[in-house]
């Protein structure tokens, strides 16, 4: 199995298809990972592979991450098709993504060697690098706002610039030009947005040594928020989710489901938020007294850059009598169907001394979700939004955009040697900090059991960490 692995592993390198991660997901999401394969439960950290499908229902909402920390964001009854994701023979990392219908947050901090493509009711767009684009689709038409940064309707007979605070809306019906008005209505998802660009600023962008806009491994932010980097004798650098030291019966292969991906065969995706880097780079051990800590190893290519992928990562030392995990064997005359392992609900799993995932979702003013976009329904002649039959108007008014509660604020943790601005430490951790050590629950950091609260002692004032 390991040599098939590699073999297709291998394969895939060769002809520059790329593996990004299913980074987040809130209420109800389905994915395809290839056409024969067919809709099911989509799984936190899966990977996501050219010719994925994604679908939002009513309520669901999902987070796609690119390896630069580019971002697509689902909202509610929405779905889209990765229709590429490659590296071209120029050497540019190509993200394409398909909207068949509802929302997208394209949310790109990519670099001069990076192309960020829409492809929406028959018009691509190309996305600028450091932009926030929204789009809607209903149908034959499309609604695309620029947030910040600039988008190119590239399809068009005299390529169109989309600036800030700028929107376009296209009828791919219509021969005639797109309508372009000043201004961007505000939406109740525009919030959740916020709140996911808020916690990934705060936990990677901006953070030394936690992370940069230069490290190249996308899922480093998690890492930040939800545990803490040590040495380990004979191990070197490695790094321990809060709360697993504490855990005697815990393993970091508890909890997830085998995906199963085209040219990979299964691959593991963990249901832990923080489940990305640990399980597809280094390498995992256990030590007496200590727990379960995940090893970076020679994953880490200097500099901190995350190189060498790998489907599921190994443990090179369990406790007495431990098995490791191993994938199961695709079929060879049907579907391979994604394998469930442990108690799999519909929230992130966390560990009960560490940190309770924030519940990004609590900012939206309706949380009865979309309806969804009805057949049928159109854009307001010359508007900069739907018309009031297209969503879900609980959900969609901008009127209403500016009474959702207070978004969450998020503390960004401090170079070693400092004073932990973070998270504190679960009882009975035994590994040495960065910084100094408070207890979990009280003094900078708070978490409420029920996923919904994150309060900090040191606010961050950024237009994207706060909302009134």
């Amino acid at each position: 199995m390991v040599v098939v692995l590699f073999a297709a592993a291998s394969a895939l390198a060769t002809s520059h298809v790329r593996i990004v991660r299913l980074s987040y997901l809130d209420g109800k999401v389905q994915m395809e990972r290839s056409p024969d394969q067919g809709l099911e439960r989509a799984m936190l950290n899966s990977p996501v592979v050219e010719g994925s499908r994604l679908v939002t229902g009513s309520d669901g909402l999902a987070e796609v991450e690119f390896e630069d920390n580019t971002v697509v964001r689902l909202g509610e009854a929405t779905e889209v098709r990765f229709s590429q994701l490659l590296i071209n023979d120029a050497g540019d990392k190509v993200n394409e993504v398909e909207l068949l219908r509802g929302t997208i947050y394209f949310d790109a901090l990519s670099g001069k060697h990076e192309v960020d493509r829409v492809v929406a009711a028959g018009s691509t767009f190309v996305v600028r690098r450091d932009s926030q684009i929204r789009f809607l689709m209903n149908g034959d038409q499309v609604q695309v706002a620029a947030l910040g940064g600039e988008v190119e309707l590239a399809s068009n007979s005299q390529p169109l610039k989309l600036k800030k605070n700028e929107t376009l809306t296209l009828d791919s019906t219509n021969p005639g030009a797109p309508v372009v008005a000043k201004g961007v209505g505000g939406l109740a998802l525009d919030r959740w947005n916020s709140e996911r660009a808020a916690y990934q600023t705060a936990y990677s962008y901006n953070n030394q040594p936690y992370g940069s806009k230069n490290l190249g491994a996308f899922g480093y932010q998690d890492l930040a928020y939800y545990g803490n980097f040590m040495s380990v004798p004979g191990y070197g650098l490695a790094w321990q989710p809060y709360g697993a030291s504490s855990w005697a019966g815990w393993d970091p292969y508890m909890s997830g489901a085998w995906a199963f991906t085209p040219g990979l065969g299964y691959a593991w995706s963990s249901a832990y938020p923080w489940g990305w880097m640990p399980y597809h780079y280094g390498s995992w051990a256990y030590q007496g007294g200590m727990g379960w800590f995940w090893v970076p190893g020679n994953s880490m290519n200097g500099g901190g850059v995350a190189t060498n992928w790998q489907p599921t990562a190994p443990v090179v030392k369990g406790p007495v009598g431990y098995v490791p995990p191993k994938p199961p064997t695709p079929s060879t005359s049907g579907p391979s169907p994604a394998i469930l392992v442990g108690r799999i609900g519909s929230s992130p799993a966390y560990l009960p001394d560490g940190p309770v995932p924030p519940n990004f979702r609590s900012v939206i003013t309706d949380h009865s979700g979309l309806a969804g976009t009805k057949t049928g329904s159109s854009f307001a002649t010359g508007s900069t939004g739907f018309s009031t039959a297209s969503h879900n108007s609980k959900a969609m008014n901008p009127a209403r955009a500016n009474t959702a509660p207070t978004g969450h604020v998020f503390a960004a943790p401090q170079a070693p040697g400092g004073a932990y601005a973070g998270h504190g430490a679960p009882s009975g951790w035994s590994g040495g900090y960065w910084g100094a050590t408070p207890s979990h629950g009280s003094g900078t950091a708070t978490h409420n059991t029920g996923g919904t609260t994150h309060t900090t002692g040191t606010s961050r004032a950024t237009s994207t960490a706060n909302h009134k």
